[in-house]
C-alpha cells in the first residue's frame, strides 16, 4: 500500500535516527511494520498529516488492535508509535505529542519455562572435550553464558577487546535498545577465556590478524562464528549431557539470573547485569525462587502434609542394634 509522501518521509528519518543509535536490524524491522499498521489505520480515517493524529486518534488505533493482535503484539505496536511521535516532537515536527499519557496494556508476567538447576548446569559445563580447540572454545562459551547471562545477539557481537579476563569484566557494547553496559565474569569463565583467545584463536587467526570477532568458526579459514551456530552449539551439548530439557542460550540467562537471586544476589544488581530497563521485568526471578522455598518447604517443613519424618527425628541404632526409643517433640 502506497502511503503519502510526507508520512513515508516522517518514517525514513525515524529508522534512520534508530539506526545511528545502533539499534538491532531485527528492531528496526519490528518498528518498520508497525508503523505500516499505523499508516493504514491513518488512511483508513483519511489522514495524511501527522498532526492530525490527536489523542483520541491513538486510543481508537489501540481499540482497533485488541480484537486482532495479542497483549504483546500490541504493546510493540504501540511502543512503536509512541517512539515515532517523541522523534516528531523532539523534531519539531509535532508540538503535542498525541502519545503523552498512553498507557500500554501489561502481559500478564509469566515464570520461565525452563531454568536449570545446579546439577544440570554443572553437567552441560562438564560437556565439552576442552582437549580440542573447539571443546575449548564451546567450554569458554557456555562458561561466560551462564557467568553473564548476555543474550545470544550479545555474546555472537563480542570482539578481543570486550572480555578483560584478567580484571573480570565483559563490555556489552550493543545491548538491547541499542545500550552499553559492562558485566562482570566469573574466575572460571575468564579462565577459560583466556586459554580460548591464547592458545585456540591465537592459531586460528594466523591467516587473518585484523579479524577482531572474539569466536571463530573451527573449519577453514575459521572466520566469525555466526549466531545460529552458537545457538546450535549449546543444544547439542544439553543433549551430550542427557537432558530432555531443550536448552537454549536464553535458558542460560534465565539460570544465570534465577541462581543469582537464589543466592541471595540484590535484585537491582541483577537487573544492571542483565540491562533490564524495568526492575519488574527482572523480578520474576524472585518468583522462581520464591516457588523452589515453596516447594522444598512443602518437602522438608514438619508441618507439611507432603513432609517425611526429618532426619533429626528418625530412631537411634543402639551399639547392640537395637533400636531406641525417642519422643517427638511438640511443634
Amino acid at each position: 500500500m502506497n502511503f503519502p509522501d510526507a508520512l513515508e518521509q516522517h518514517r525514513r528519518n525515524f529508522l534512520e535516527a534508530m539506526k545511528i543509535r545502533h539499534y538491532s536490524p531485527a528492531t528496526l524491522d519490528h518498528r518498520n511494520r508497525s508503523l505500516e499498521v499505523f499508516f493504514r489505520h491513518l488512511a483508513g480515517l483519511g489522514l495524511a498529516d501527522v498532526r492530525e493524529v490527536s489523542r483520541q486518534t491513538i486510543r481508537d488505533y489501540q481499540a482497533s488492535l485488541q480484537p486482532r493482535y495479542q497483549i504483546a503484539s500490541i504493546q510493540t505496536h504501540l511502543v512503536s508509535v509512541r517512539l515515532f511521535f517523541e522523534h516528531l516532537e523532539k523534531t519539531d515536527v509535532v508540538l503535542v505529542n498525541p502519545c503523552a499519557g498512553l498507557v500500554l496494556p501489561r502481559r500478564p508476567s509469566r515464570l520461565p519455562k525452563i531454568v536449570l538447576t545446579r546439577q544440570e548446569a554443572r553437567l552441560i559445563l562438564d560437556a565439552p572435550d576442552t582437549q580440542t580447540g573447539r571443546g575449548i572454545r564451546d567450554k569458554a562459551i557456555l562458561e561466560l553464558f551462564y557467568s553473564t547471562g548476555i543474550r545470544l545477539e550479545e555474546m555472537s557481537r563480542l570482539t578481543v577487546h570486550d572480555v578483560d579476563w584478567r580484571n573480570g569484566f565483559v563490555r556489552v557494547t550493543r545491548g538491547k535498545g541499542g545500550k552499553e553496559r559492562v558485566v562482570p565474569a566469573g574466575r572460571k569463565a575468564c579462565d577459560y577465556v583466556r586459554e580460548y583467545v591464547q592458545k585456540v584463536r591465537a592459531e586460528w587467526s594466523k591467516s587473518n590478524r585484523d579479524e577482531r570477532a572474539l569466536w571463530l568458526s573451527w573449519f577453514t579459514p575459521h572466520g566469525p562464528l555466526k549466531l545460529q551456530m552458537i545457538s546450535v552449539l549449546t543444544r547439542q551439548y544439553a543433549r551430550a549431557a542427557v537432558l530432555k530439557k531443550s536448552v537454549s542460550p536464553h535458558v542460560w540467562r534465565h539460570t544465570c539470573a534465577t541462581h543469582l537471586v537464589a543466592n541471595g544476589g540484590n535484585i537491582a544488581y541483577v537487573q544492571r547485569l542483565l540491562g533490564h530497563r524495568s526492575l519488574r521485568t527482572t523480578q520474576i526471578y524472585t518468583r522462581v525462587t520464591i516457588t523452589d522455598l515453596k516447594a522444598a518447604h512443602a518437602r522438608k517443613h514438619p508441618r507439611s502434609r507432603r513432609a517425611s519424618v526429618p532426619v533429626a527425628f528418625a530412631p537411634e541404632i543402639g551399639k547392640q542394634g537395637q533400636k531406641l526409643l525417642y519422643h517427638r517433640p511438640k511443634l
